[in-house]
């Protein structure tokens, strides 16, 4: 977890939803948090696509977006995630990961920035929705 709400906070938010969720991580034990702790992992990137899930939350933290940014797989997480008209959270070290996927300039209401306490209510609030689909008709391909 990175520059946006607290992880504790975000998983007590979810679990208070009665969302289920799995964590996602470049290596398959999990990753370091932005202080330093470790968040054990559900998926690898390589096995654990943005396809199979509901909606995405890109929570990286800092120091670990030079190497995301060298993962094809991250890359094609976020455009597929785009693509499939799910919403899409995210902490600002993630916006890189929206130029690498190629849709930066695409950035629509279903894709949420999470900097307070605040925007992961209204982010997980829009997930009852399952997509976006006034996002179809920019990513087909016409």
């Amino acid at each position: 977890m990175s520059d946006g709400p607290e992880w504790d906070e975000f998983l007590a938010a979810l679990d208070k939803e009665g969302a289920t969720f799995e964590i996602i991580a470049p290596k398959v034990g999990g990753a370091k948090a932005g202080d330093g702790s470790w968040i054990e992992a559900d998926q690898m990137i390589d096995g654990g696509p943005s396809v199979l899930y509901d909606a995405v939350a890109l929570l990286p933290a800092a120091a670990a977006m030079e190497d995301l940014l060298q993962e094809s797989t991250a890359r094609d997480f976020v455009a597929d995630a785009f693509a499939h008209c799910k919403f899409i959270g995210y902490v600002e070290a993630a916006v890189p990961l929206f130029a690498k996927a190629g849709i930066a300039a695409d950035l629509d209401e279903g894709c949420v920035p999470l900097s307070t306490a605040k925007d992961v209510s209204g982010f997980i609030g829009e997930l009852g929705k399952l997509r976006l689909w006034g996002r179809e008709p920019n990513v087909k391909i016409r």
